[in-house]
């Protein structure tokens, strides 16, 4: 498929060959180094410049066009037939170029629109970077002093000032005649909210020239955004990604992702990166406290999906209603019918919320389970503890997809992923192979086989819907037994713990609490609040625990708790038996456990494999583990 197709389908935005070269006077000239790594991508893409006079008569479009964006002009880059058709794999790694950006202050504060209550100083200083943490500031930095939930970055200005900021933006009167390189102070009335402005103005807005698919949702963000990416490079598309496990440039080039969605200069930064390198599609997971902060807010998204909405970060922001209308920030950009898509999920009852926001003219495409009036959905699957198998209908035809993904729940992300490729015009044949490219996400349903007689998985479900959501799929792979471990955060919606422990209870033969990142509040505390889900209290569950007894539950399910996680996983690992299946739910991806101040390397996934190991040596050695309470020995 060529360029000009795809551009003309909207997978691709037209690219303004004048602004490209504006991008590219804000870039510092390249290091010897630089130039051989850009040779080399030069070499392996093929790129070249066509005119669009050129004669097109041979290619061929879809029906389904989206609009480029506006202020682009008809001249574009292009991939010819022939190196469209490359296998970026077959020839090896192609190393990331970082790219060098500066600008005057001056120009900074025009390109971003932000009007400053006052300034002080030399608008004329050269930024070479942009931050809003002192702790990362680097010589030639803008500093932003931004104001957060637990502290000021106005209190940091002095720690900024000495890591080499030459100039700040504050909304407080702050002094720098007595700094060291500080030559300019933009006083503007809110930081925070300027902030995206600027970081975009910097960095040359970088999504304007990328096609970029957002995904909010309580449930199923990361793994849609994997089938999406997976989908767009199936049809030949360099593809980006910011999730909640990583960022991807393109391709495997991937980066440890330190939040769901990164800060609004981070945002800008790597998108910055994934232009400079080719990246010609974003995927990005858009959750509540990223559009609530205004990390999205200079983020030209094309494609906005929504996948389902239960109970979460209630913490954060106080009510459901205002969750709700967090999430929805991503749907009110959708304002070209020409350009933009909605992607929704009208199984879900807040889905006439989501399909009304923004322009009621841009088109929708809906996907659902249970409705069959959606636009995208199933005619029959079939669910195995090894695959997972279902044919699709859809507007242009019906898809077979055989996935590696398992679960019921993992339906539904398969159904929003084929909704984008139908939005967009995508040929079926991708949609199919994208989609069946993603055998395993990391931390969602992932299986752990050590060669045992039973399954074992790990996931990230950590809000009650996600659980209630994967123990039903669990127990449709007919299990003889489900056993559980399960936790809930410190310091964060205590609503929720009853709910996590009376689901797991009712859907779990055995259920372990255990801790979940307790950070500032005692472990036993918390897991007080989760026994209340069952009538029981702390106290009550250990007086059964004096005789090493602990009656079954009213619905004959068993429960049992330890504070210490790396116990509750060998605890369930080793009352495994032939065809139960252990869940090890709320960490999922995650490799840290938070417990007061300390941040220390846990893994629930290595957890689970150490366990299957140790338990093994113990029944060789003719130790019966599969009766709880079960003691570790004094070493362990």
């Amino acid at each position: 498929m060529e360029r000009q197709e795809l551009v003309k389908q909207g997978l691709l935005k037209q690219k303004d060959i004048k602004e490209s070269s504006d991008v590219m006077k804000g870039i510092e000239e390249l290091e010897p180094e630089e130039v051989v790594d850009l040779e080399e991508i030069d070499e392996l893409t093929g790129l070249t410049v066509i005119d669009t006079d050129s004669d097109e008569e041979g290619s061929s479009g879809f029906d389904v066009g989206l609009g480029e964006k506006s202020g682009k002009s008809n001249a574009e880059a292009s991939l010819d037939e022939k190196s469209f058709d490359l296998d970026f794999d077959s020839i090896g790694k192609v190393n990331i170029v970082e790219p060098k950006f500066k600008m005057s202050l001056a120009e900074l504060l025009d390109e971003s629109k932000v009007v400053p209550v006052s300034v002080l100083g030399d608008l004329e200083v050269e930024i070479t970077g942009i931050q809003d943490d002192s702790r990362v500031v680097s010589a030639g930095d803008l500093f932003i002093c931004r104001v957060g939930m637990k502290t000021d970055g106005h209190l940091y200005l002095s720690e900024a000032d000495k890591r080499g900021a030459v100039a700040v933006v504050a909304s407080k009167e702050v002094d720098i005649e007595e700094t060291l390189g500080c030559k300019a102070l933009v006083i503007v009335e809110d930081t925070n909210t300027v902030l995206p402005a600027l970081a975009a103005a910097f960095y040359k807005f970088p999504s304007k020239n990328m096609s970029v698919i957002g995904i909010t949702g309580t449930n199923g963000k990361t793994t849609t955004a994997n089938l999406v990416k997976g989908m767009y490079e199936a049809m030949g598309l360099r593809t980006g990604m910011l999730s909640t496990v990583a960022y991807y440039i393109h391709g495997d080039h991937k980066l440890e992702a330190p939040n769901t969605t990164p800060g609004a200069i981070l945002v800008q930064n790597l998108m910055a990166k994934m232009l400079h390198n080719g990246t010609e599609a974003v995927v990005m997971e858009a959750t509540s406290q990223g559009l609530a902060l205004g990390r999205c807010d200079e983020v030209d998204f094309d494609i906005a999906v929504f996948t389902n909405l239960t109970r979460d970060h209630l913490d954060f922001h106080g009510t459901e209603e205002e969750y709700r209308n967090a999430k929805a920030k991503l749907f009110t950009r959708m304002v070209d019918p020409e350009r933009h898509r909605k992607v929704v999920n009208i199984d879900d009852p807040n889905a006439p919320f989501f399909i009304a926001q923004g322009n009621q003219e841009v088109p929708v495409v809906t996907f659902a389970m249970e409705n069959k009036n959606a636009d995208v959905h199933p005619l029959k699957f079939e669910l195995s503890l090894f695959e997972t198998q279902v044919l699709v209908n859809t507007p242009h035809g019906i898809l077979e997809i055989s996935s590696g993904l398992l679960g019921k729940h993992n339906i539904y992300n398969i159904l929003a992923a084929v909704a984008v490729g139908i939005a967009v015009g995508a040929p079926l044949e991708d949609i199919v192979r994208g989609i069946e490219e993603i055998d395993a996400v990391p931390g969602r349903c992932e299986l752990i086989d050590e060669e045992q007689a039973f399954g074992v998985i790990v996931d990230y479900a950590h809000t009650p819907d996600a659980l209630s959501r994967l123990l039903d799929s669990v127990r449709e792979l007919r299990p003889k037994r489900i056993i559980t471990v399960i936790g809930c955060s410190g310091e964060r919606d205590r609503g929720k713990r009853p709910i996590m422990t009376k689901i797991a209870t009712d859907k779990s033969d055995v259920t372990i609490l255990t801790s979940d990142n307790p950070r500032g509040e005692d472990p036993l505390d918390i897991l007080d609040d989760m026994l209340a889900g069952i009538g029981w209290s702390m106290q009550e569950y250990l007086k059964h625990g004096e005789n090493d007894y602990y009656p079954p539950l009213p619905n004959g399910h068993r429960l049992f708790l330890h504070d210490i996680r790396r116990v509750a996983v060998r605890c369930a690992v080793a009352m495994g038996e032939e065809g139960d299946m252990v869940v090890v739910a709320g960490k999922g991806h995650e490799t840290y456990q938070i417990e007061g101040d300390k941040k220390e390397f846990f893994d629930d996934r290595e957890e689970c494999r150490e366990a299957l190991q140790y338990v093994d040596e113990l029944h060789q050695a003719g130790i019966d583990t599969s009766e709880f309470p079960w003691r570790l020995p004094e070493s362990h």
